[in-house]
């Protein structure tokens, strides 16, 4: 038994890592979830500290909730409006039904379309789609940091 809940754990820390480059998947969540599932259900490794547990928790819901607002946030910062953010993640999500890549078009498409719908500057939408999908990158790199960092904690104990 203790095999199979450390193949499991081992799964879903590859997931994990998956998941931060493909939306449809919880990659930290996942990752959350081997800490959990190591930390209750092993009998060779000690248990994490609560703590430690409480911390990466917190963690876990600052990325969630980051994961939505970066994009948006850095295209409104660049000089973007509401249209360019609100159709950035219209695309995203009509992209993730095609592939992550047309996930990731569908974002920069989708911020194009809505400063194009909102301003007449070919050249300055452009822009705004470009730091958009710059806010996507920065979210995928703080998901991964998180996956790394629970990673570490999973095979360091």
């Amino acid at each position: 038994m203790e095999s199979l809940i450390l193949i499991v754990e081992l799964l879903l820390l590859v997931v994990a890592f998956l998941g931060c480059f493909v939306p449809v998947l919880p990659g930290p969540v996942l990752a959350y979830s081997a800490l959990l599932l190591r930390h209750f259900f092993s009998e060779s490794a000690p248990p994490y500290g609560i703590a430690l547990l409480a911390v990466m928790g917190g963690i876990l819901l600052a990325v969630l909730v980051l994961d939505y607002l970066i994009p948006g946030w850095i295209t409104l910062k660049a000089g973007g409006t509401k249209y360019g953010a609100r159709g950035a993640l219209i695309g995203m999500f009509a992209g993730i039904l095609l592939t992550p890549v047309g996930m990731l078009l569908g974002m920069f498409l989708g911020a194009l379309i809505g400063e194009l719908l909102h301003s007449s500057s070919f050249g300055r939408a452009v822009t705004i789609a470009c730091y958009s999908f710059a806010g996507f990158l920065l979210t995928v790199g703080i998901k991964c940091i998180y996956c790394i960092v629970a990673a570490c904690c999973f095979f360091l104990r």
